[in-house]
Order: structure tokens, then C-alpha cells, then sequence
């Protein structure tokens, strides 16, 4: 007994003092009468729970170890700080067991957590969307995942080269992740489905090495992405449609010229289509479609007049493709009611409009109805302002613009000479007293037909007040100025019908005067020269012309009946 109680008390010491005592893991020294007789610090717990039977399994073990079975070992594991023990049970003598324990924590959780991911992988990839695989060194497919893919059962897939389902544009090289010598990740490829259409598919995949270090594969996993692509693409496009569109109405808006504004619209959706020309056409009331604009080229004739139907039949865009290039047209309207079409035209045998080109003239007709409408109230305007309402002609304050920039030679396109026309009705005070005003308007408004009548390229008409009319004639000097006015006077006998009276007939009282091109002369100066010579002409006898001196002469060309 004596040597078994000096092992026993060296254990005691190397455990309280040695380094039995620094050891990690719990070490503990009992006897079979479940007593403790020394521990390290990390063995207190174990203590605890042998000392209070928490441990039967270990108090069997350590009456099996002392009854000669030899070592033993057993894992404990605490549900409360989650640790697992690997204890050892060493037996000292007959009645003594040294217990070590190590701590297996990590590696029992590693390894469990390791089972549990794969099984967890092995169940997302057989209800995921994506497809993992693996192909060999001769570029076929290996495994394909139990889903298959893209219509496909892996057993269709299996032992075919991955290249026979990539769709791959003439000309162009791709990276393969079915044959990848690096790993790749994000990688789309085109890849053709059962059905024979087409998927694009986003794959990560690693390459595979042998022994020797020779490439022997790949693995990795596929992503139909394809939806999300075309949803990317529709966005796209939507997104540049809208700039587009933005780009074309801030043009159109922020003209403030009313008579540039189409040029605007037509110049800013030509650039924004890359289109060779463009034309914009309104509807004028019994002529139908008349060209308002035209950018770039011109748009062959025989395709408008095929298009011209179906443009006025339909809302939607009208496509016309011809050896000569294509031509792309919509109906514009305001509020529901046809007011023009565009049409826009690219040369070339191989012209084409593609959807978004078209979905983006969709966008803006509207826009462009709203532009020609905007323009036809600024002209209504205008013509309100500037015509007198019973003649149709210009009225004086318009008739007085318009020779003011035919005389200034910064503005106005004619080289040539001029005649400014003074017309005045004689007896007209007659009419209105014995027949009526109704009787009188309508002797102006023939007149007013008259002029119209006698009036040239060029030529502007006009009514200045009451009976008194206006007439200039362009390019007419000194030599023809007569002949027109005795046309005139001959076509205003049209207007006897009218006459007060046998003794005041109706009749013209002309009075002109020619401006000369560099002669300076003002408009104020050619108004008072044509206004005298047509009251000496009332003055001194009416029913004919008389055509002024030329500026600072005194003595005017009489030319009297």
C-alpha cells in the first residue's frame, strides 16, 4: 500500500503544482468511491458534476478501468456552454483512475457543421432555378444537377460538349466557363434551350486540375438571367426614349420664335433618330396635306402619295421600305383631330426603322400635333392682325411692315425696282348714300378681287381704309408701270354695276411712283410721292393713272385719258 499511496500523492502534486496542472483540458484524480482527490482549474466543472453522479457513464467507466479492462475514453457534452470533452480514463491502481480530457469543441461543431452544409448544398442546388455541372477534359458534360436545365433533363446533357449549346455571334470570341483554365465569376454566356430559343446565362465556374496538375475540367453553376436582362434592356431603352423625348419637347418649347418652331421639332428629331431627312406636313382645309417643313433629304414623291392613305387611316406608325431607302410616318393630331403627319426617311438600300426608333416617334407625335397647332393659332393670329377682315388683303399697318423691309436692302431678297400702287374709288360716298353699305362692300370687296386678279409673284395687295386700296408691284419700273395700270382701270369697269347713280359712276383713280434700288429713298417719301399723284388724278378729272416724278424732280409723267 505504501508505493500505491506514493503514486498517488507524486499525481496529487503534479497535478496541484506540476504541469499536469497547466495541461488545457480538465484532469482529474478519483477513486472508485467517486471521490476527488486533486483536479487542474479547468477540471473544477467536471469535478463538480462527477462529485454530484451528473456523470454515471464516466463512474462506470472508471470502476471498468480499476477492475483491469484497460483505458477507456468517452465524449461528454455540455448542453450549456455547448463544449464537448474527449475524456481518457487512465488507470492508476485498483482503486485510483487519472481522468484527461481535451476539449473537441471545434473540431465536433466543424465537423457537423460540415454535414449540415453539405446536405444544405446538395439541397439548394436540387430546388434552385440554377444548374450546377461539371465537365471533363474533353469538354463534356460530367454531372449536370438533378433539375437539368433550361428545358433539358441532365440525361440529355450528359456526355454532349458544352460548346454545342453556346450561341456564339460570327466573328466574335468569348470566354467559355466550360472550359476555363482560370476561375471566372459573372461570366454570361448565350445558351441555346430545348425548345430552340435562346437564354443568356450568368456562370461562375473553377477549373479542375489532376495529380500532375494537368487541367482535367471545370465546375461551376449557371443562372438563367435572362428576364432580368431583357428587363434591363426594356429599362434601357426606356430610359433613353425618355432623354430622347425630353431632348425633342425642350427644343420644341424653348423656341420662342412661333415661325421656327417646326424647323426646331423636325431638326431635333432628325438628329435624335439619325434620320437623313425629315418632313412635316400640315393639313390645310381643301388642299389636304401641304409641306410645312422639310430637313435634310427629301422624301421620294411616289412614297408620300403611297403612304398618304394609310397616314390618314391610322393612328399607328406606317413603315414603307423601297429600293431607294425607308421611310417611317405618323399621323399628328390635336385633341383627337388629324392636323398633319411627320415623316422621316433614311437612304440606302439596307434602311431599316427598328421598334425602339419607332416607339420613340410614338412618343413625341403628340408633341408635334401640339407644335403645328401652336403654329396654325400664331398665323391665325397673325392673320387676324394683319388682314382686313372683309378683302382678304393685308391691312395698312401690315402693308406698311411688309414694304418697309422690301425697301431696306438688309432684309429684303429683290434686287430689282418696285411700284408702289395708290387705288382709290371714285363716287364711292354715292354708293353708300343711295344703295346701302351692303351695296358698297360689296364694290370693295371687288375691288379687292380685282387686285388680286392683276397681281403678280411679288406683288403685295392691301386695303388702307374706306375706299382707298394698295398695290405694290414688283419689279416694275417706269416702263411697265403703265400697262398694269391701265389693266387695272380696264378690269375696274367690272364695277360699274355698282355705281350711285348714271352721273357718278364708279370708277379708279390711280396714282404710282417707282423706287429706284440705292436711291435711298425712305418709305414715307414713295407713300406721300404715289398719295399726291392720286389726288391730282381726283382732282383733275378721275377714271385714271398718273405715275410720279422721280425723287427731287418737280413736274410728275402725266398720263391722262
Amino acid at each position: 500500500m505504501g508505493e500505491e499511496d506514493g503514486l498517488a500523492a507524486d499525481l496529487v502534486h503534479l497535478i496541484d503544482e506540476g504541469p499536469l496542472g497547466d495541461h488545457p483540458g480538465p484532469i482529474l484524480l478519483v477513486d472508485i468511491d467517486g471521490e476527488v482527490l486533486a483536479r487542474n482549474i479547468p477540471g473544477a466543472p467536471l469535478a463538480h458534476r462527477f462529485l454530484t453522479g451528473e456523470l454515471p457513464a464516466v463512474t462506470a467507466m472508471v470502476s471498468a478501468v480499476t477492475a483491469g479492462t484497460g483505458s477507456q475514453s468517452f465524449k461528454i457534452s455540455d448542453e450549456d456552454t455547448g463544449r464537448t470533452i474527449d475524456l481518457a480514463a487512465i488507470p492508476v491502481n485498483d482503486r485510483l483512475a487519472l481522468l484527461v480530457g481535451r476539449d473537441v469543441s471545434l473540431d465536433h461543431n466543424l465537423r457537423a457543421a460540415l454535414v449540415d452544409s453539405r446536405q444544405r448544398y446538395k439541397d439548394l442546388v436540387e430546388i434552385s432555378s440554377d444548374f450546377a455541372w461539371e465537365t471533363g477534359p474533353t469538354g463534356q458534360f460530367v454531372f449536370v444537377s438533378a433539375a437539368g436545365a433550361l428545358g433539358y433533363d441532365p440525361d440529355e446533357m450528359v456526355g454532349r460538349s458544352a460548346e454545342t449549346f453556346l450561341v456564339v455571334p460570327e466573328g466574335l470570341a468569348i470566354v467559355s466557363p466550360f472550359d476555363t483554365r482560370e476561375p471566372v465569376q459573372g461570366v454570361e454566356v448565350r445558351f441555346r434551350r430545348v425548345d430552340g430559343g435562346v437564354s443568356t446565362l450568368e456562370a461562375s465556374a473553377a477549373p479542375l486540375f489532376d495529380d500532375q496538375g494537368r487541367w482535367s475540367g471545370a465546375r461551376g453553376v449557371c443562372r438563367d438571367v435572362t428576364e432580368a436582362r431583357l428587363r434591363d434592356l426594356a429599362l434601357s431603352r426606356a430610359r433613353s426614349r425618355e432623354r430622347l423625348t425630353t431632348y425633342i419637347v425642350r427644343t420644341i418649347r424653348d423656341e420662342v420664335e412661333p415661325d421656327r418652331m417646326l424647323d426646331a421639332a423636325a431638326e431635333a428629331l432628325t438628329r435624335a433618330l439619325s434620320a437623313d431627312g425629315c418632313s412635316l406636313f400640315r393639313i390645310v382645309p381643301g388642299a389636304g396635306l401641304d409641306l410645312a417643313v422639310r430637313i435634310g433629304e427629301s422624301v421620294p414623291s411616289r412614297v408620300i402619295d403611297d403612304l398618304r392613305e394609310a397616314i390618314v387611316a391610322t393612328r399607328d406608325p406606317v413603315l414603307a421600305e423601297i429600293e431607294e431607302g425607308a421611310a417611317l410616318a405618323h399621323q399628328l393630331s390635336y385633341h383627337q383631330e388629324m392636323n398633319g403627319t411627320v415623316v422621316l426617311w433614311r437612304s440606302g438600300a439596307t434602311a431599316v426603322w427598328d421598334e425602339e426608333e419607332v416607339a420613340l416617334l410614338v412618343e413625341v407625335a403628340d408633341q408635334l400635333g401640339i407644335a403645328l397647332q401652336q403654329v396654325a393659332a400664331h398665323e391665325h393670329l397673325r392673320t387676324l392682325s394683319s388682314v382686313d377682315a372683309m378683302t382678304g388683303l393685308l391691312n395698312r399697318r401690315a402693308f406698311d411692315e411688309a414694304i418697309t423691309a422690301r425697301l431696306n436692302p438688309s432684309t429684303s431678297t429683290a434686287a430689282g425696282p418696285g411700284t408702289l400702287v395708290y387705288v382709290d374709288l371714285d363716287n364711292f360716298k354715292k354708293v353708300n348714300d343711295t344703295r346701302g353699305h351692303q351695296v358698297g362692300d360689296k364694290a370693295l370687296i371687288h375691288l379687292a378681287d380685282i387686285l388680286k386678279r392683276q397681281s403678280h409673284t411679288g406683288d403685295i395687295g392691301a386695303r388702307l381704309g374706306g375706299d382707298e386700296f394698295a398695290l405694290w408691284m414688283e419689279g416694275i419700273d417706269t416702263s411697265t408701270a403703265p400697262e398694269r395700270a391701265e389693266r387695272i382701270i380696264e378690269m375696274g369697269k367690272e364695277l360699274l354695276t355698282y355705281s350711285g347713280s348714271p352721273d357718278h359712276p364708279i370708277g379708279l383713280s390711280i396714282g404710282m411712283a417707282v423706287f429706284e434700288p440705292g436711291s435711298g429713298e425712305t418709305r414715307e417719301n414713295l407713300i406721300a410721292r404715289a398719295d399726291a399723284v392720286m389726288y391730282e388724278i381726283k382732282r383733275s378729272g378721275k377714271g385714271w393713272y398718273r405715275l410720279a416724278a422721280a425723287p427731287g424732280a418737280t413736274v410728275s409723267d402725266r398720263c391722262e385719258a
